[in-house]
């Protein structure tokens, strides 16, 4: 009897060993699964970021140029920029609000895509009647402005847990960018602004398709008595909103210089082929700080911040004392190191400062006062002060607004040590 009961007790011993190993061996395909799931999720990211910055280099980047070819003078452009502008940033944060409503990242990003391409056609085709040009363009603005912001953000819901995610995808943005806006550069060169829409339908092809394998982003949930947060409550963070207040002036800095850059190179000599090495050289620089935007943040964020500023700094004041294009590049060469410590930095800042569920319309802000509303602004005057005064006035006007983001930039480094007094003492010890 002794001996049945033990071997009995040994098979059942046996029994769960072996259930346990089961267990084990089914939770470990499950991870695999899970892994191999989020790596193709994450893959599909990448693409969609490098195609549609891809699409945004062959067209939209080079439609100012086309327009000035076409015989608008530099105060038009200006206006007409200024224009389009403020409808972005109008899109920016009627979409946001609406995507942070409905949870459809998706959605937008599918719908906005195909009507922003149509436009960029439409522009294309039509750049020589002013009636639709004042249309279309401020129109393709307001559909192209948030759809960048959307990508990013349904990103970061997507990864919760990687606080780099958003850069590394965006570094293949940045990759696709370079080499096509270097090859168009070319193109247009040798067969003319043709080659622009062509391009950019087989880019803008390859975004939608990977788009519809993708899943919608994941959104948090909130208890069931508790009621929707109301963007209003952006305004009472006073972090945030110094956070926008440094990225807005640092867009003031640098926004008049972007808009009119191919008149800078012909001011010193070069061409619009100038303008793709300038983008080419310039993203190339950016890629490793996207990319290895993790590995920076034992730096402080509002550290990094403030030294995004001061790059952007050196970017007006290189184009100020520029005498060849070769000095341009330079400035644009710290204009990238700028956004690619700035980008990942306002990304982080924001997801610290703000509530979940407002991620897409605090997101949608950020970008509107570093680009929509800053370009606005800039674009409205640059064009008039290049004309009637030089490049030289107009550079000393960036150089003033990006010293007010460098002094903003400090009072919110002293804004967060104050919050937290322990980094008063703790000089040495990183604060993740």
């Amino acid at each position: 009897m002794n001996a049945n009961s033990l071997n009995v007790n040994s098979m059942n011993a046996n029994s769960m060993n072996a259930n346990s190993m089961n267990a084990n061996s089914m939770n470990a395909n499950s991870m695999n699964a899970n892994s191999l799931r989020s790596r193709a999720v994450f893959t599909r990211f990448c693409i969609m970021q490098a195609a549609y910055w891809s699409f945004n280099a062959a067209l939209p980047s080079y439609i100012t140029a086309y327009m000035l070819s076409c015989g608008m003078n530099a105060s038009t452009l200006g206006y007409l920029l200024a224009v389009y502008l403020f409808c972005a940033l109008g899109g920016s944060l009627f979409w946001g609000r609406w995507i942070d409503i409905h949870h459809a990242s998706r959605c937008f990003f599918l719908f906005g895509n195909v009507f922003a391409c149509a436009l960029g056609i439409l522009l294309f085709i039509f750049v020589r009647q002013p009636v639709i040009l004042f249309i279309a363009y401020p129109l393709f603005g307001f559909m192209s402005g948030p759809i960048a912001t959307t990508l990013d953000a349904w990103v970061i819901a997507s990864f919760p847990e990687r606080g780099d995610a958003v850069s590394r995808s965006r570094s293949f943005a940045t990759l696709g960018y370079a080499f096509v806006m270097l090859l168009m550069g070319q193109l247009i060169v040798k067969i003319g602004y043709q080659a622009m829409p062509v391009a950019a339908l087989a880019f803008m092809a390859v975004n939608f398709i990977t788009a519809l394998f993708q899943p919608e982003a994941p959104f948090t949930e909130d208890g069931g008595g508790a009621s929707r947060p109301d963007p209003k409550e952006l305004l009472s963070s006073r972090l945030y909103l110094l956070l926008a207040a440094s990225v807005f002036f640092t867009g003031m800095c640098i926004a008049p210089i972007n808009n009119l850059k191919v008149l800078l190179f012909e001011n010193v000599g070069g061409n619009v082929s100038y303008l793709g090495w300038d983008n080419f050289i310039g993203c190339l620089i950016q890629i490793p700080f996207l990319m290895f935007a993790g590995k920076l943040r034992f730096i402080r964020a509002e550290k990094r911040l403030l030294a995004g500023s001061m790059a952007a700094m050196f970017y007006a004041l290189f184009v100020l004392a520029a005498k060849s294009p070769g000095m341009i590049i330079a400035g644009t060469m710290m204009n990238n190191i700028s956004f690619g410590l700035l980008f990942p930095t306002m990304r982080e800042m924001t997801e610290r400062f703000v509530h979940p569920r407002l991620r897409n319309t605090a997101h949608s802000m950020i970008d509107v006062a570093y680009g929509s509303f800053s370009g606005m602004i800039a674009s409205s005057f640059s064009g008039r002060v290049l004309e009637s005064s030089g490049s030289a006035s107009m550079c000393m006007i960036c150089v003033c607004m990006e010293l007010i983001a460098i002094a903003i930039a400090f009072f919110l480094i002293f804004s967060c040590t104050m919050r937290k007094p322990q980094r008063l003492w703790g000089k040495f010890k990183m604060n993740f």
